[in-house]
Formats: structure tokens, sequence, C-alpha cells
């Protein structure tokens, strides 16, 4: 009985995990520049140059069975919406990419139309204003605080607490300008911090 029961369970809980996102400060790279939106198939050389050494070549199915893991920054199956970390840009559209989570592995890609790599400010304006703001679950209590301007010692005009959803207006910086409804169901304007001067990020558009 207690065997059927762990199966019956898997059979709801592995497809949610063969998407991806992130929920921890340290799911997400600090080196990383934004993401770029893979294809089906991506190639990945050694070098910014066409005839570099392929040191990678993945397709993308959009199965969860078969996806594989460490890989994307973000991924929703469903929507075949992939996302891979960016850590630095080169001449001639090419991008470098982290296309190993786990060892750090990078190599390099070149995108096909300029909104394959958003950098991060232009990934926050294009999901994050769509679909809002989430914390990781990890942020420090200080992130939560919304303040009346976007610096460090200006006024604290509330707090984050129990917040279904963060609607995301502008970034300015490291900071973003926000909208909330908190428990007490009033509506809260102010200024939080998304990402910290060391690049840690502390907020992450709650794409869905």
């Amino acid at each position: 009985m207690k065997k059927l029961l762990i199966i019956f369970a898997m059979m709801f809980v592995l497809p949610v995990m063969a998407d991806n996102m992130p929920f921890y400060k340290n799911a997400i790279p600090q080196r990383a520049i934004g993401v770029y939106q893979t294809s089906d198939a991506v190639k990945i050389y050694s070098s910014p140059e066409k005839d570099g050494v392929v040191i990678k070549t993945m397709n993308f199915s959009y199965n969860q069975e078969t996806m594989p893991d460490g890989v994307f920054a973000l991924l929703l199956n469903d929507r075949k919406l992939g996302f891979l970390y960016v850590s630095d840009i080169g001449d001639d559209n090419w991008i470098e990419v982290i296309y190993d989570k786990h060892t750090g592995a990078k190599g390099w890609v070149q995108t096909e139309d300029r909104f394959q790599f958003l950098p991060w400010i232009s990934f926050y304006n294009m999901y994050g204003r769509k679909y809002g703001l989430r914390l990781l679950k990890d942020a420090p209590d200080e992130i939560k605080v919304l303040h009346s301007k976007c610096e460090e010692i200006s006024q604290s005009i509330g707090k984050l607490n129990h917040v279904k959803k963060i609607k995301l207006t502008a970034i300015r910086g490291n900071w973003a300008l926000v909208s909330v409804y908190d428990l007490d169901k009033t509506l809260k304007i102010g200024y939080i911090r998304w990402r910290g001067d060391d690049g840690t990020i502390y907020a992450f558009p709650d794409i869905k």
C-alpha cells in the first residue's frame, strides 16, 4: 500500500520538477549578465568564431522526461521556453553562456536575433513587468523593506509580508519600483532592491 502511495505521488510531482526556476540566490551566478533564449538546437563553440571548435551540441525536445538537468537558468517545457545564463558578450552577436550549472562550464553561441540575448535590465522589463516579481526564498530580510527612493538611506514606507504578487513598474539600477497588496490589503508602492551591489539577485521574474 505504501509503495502505491509513493508511485501515485510521483506521478504528480515529477512533471513539476521537470521545469526549472531559480528559487535561491546561489542558483543564479553572480557573474551572469543576462540570459539567452534557446531554440530547438544549440551549438556551443570554444571561442566566438564560426570556424572554432564545437565543444557541445544540444537538441531540445521540451519533453519533460528527456530534457537535460543542470543546464537551464529557466525552463518551462509546456511553453517551449528555455534560457541559459550569459556570462560575457563578444563581437558579431556572440555571447558566452553557462551550459552546465554544476561545473560552471561555459562556451560561445551566436545569437540569431536581437531578442535571444536579454541583459538583466531587458529581461526584467520584458518578463518582470508582465508577470511580476518573486522574492527568492533566502533573500535577506532587509530586501523586504519598501523604500521611498532607490537609496538605502531613504525612508522606509513598509515591509513585504506574505505578499502574493509584486508588480514591477520600473527598474532603476539595482532597485525596482514595485506595487504590492499585503495582508492588510492596502496598496503599497515603493522601491526594493532586486540585485545587490555584488551582483547577487534577490528577486526574479515570476514567469508562468
